[in-house]
């Protein structure tokens, strides 16, 4: 949908989505700030994939999986709550995070 948009700073997705598909933003470097709705219960592989400029997220309580590559490349995020939600975080979901200073995991991951 919005791959490789590189000049895309931020987003507000709609009230309405329930779902975040495979690598929906992957690739759009410059975005810093996305607001995603609680109501949103799936995030794709590599959803946000190399957006190197996002520093924080919030992972809405309706999530129950972190798949492959979700946050991968995201080399400016330094901060995420994963909700009591999730049960699974899936391979290479955070790799190349290299600034992220705080992750709260739920004791119920696998």
């Amino acid at each position: 949908a919005f791959s490789g948009c590189s000049s895309l700073t931020n987003i507000e997705i709609p009230d309405n989505v329930t779902k975040i598909s495979e690598y929906t933003f992957k690739g759009c470097s410059s975005l810093a700030s996305i607001t995603i709705p609680h109501i949103v219960n799936y995030i794709g592989e590599g959803a946000f994939e190399g957006c190197s400029s996002l520093t924080n997220i919030k992972i809405p309580d309706n999530v129950t999986k972190i798949s492959e590559y979700t946050f991968s490349g995201c080399s400016s995020l330094t901060n995420i709550i994963i909700p009591e939600s999730v049960s699974e975080i899936s391979d290479n979901a955070f790799s190349g995070c290299s600034s992220l200073t705080n992750i709260e995991i739920p004791d119920n991951v696998t």
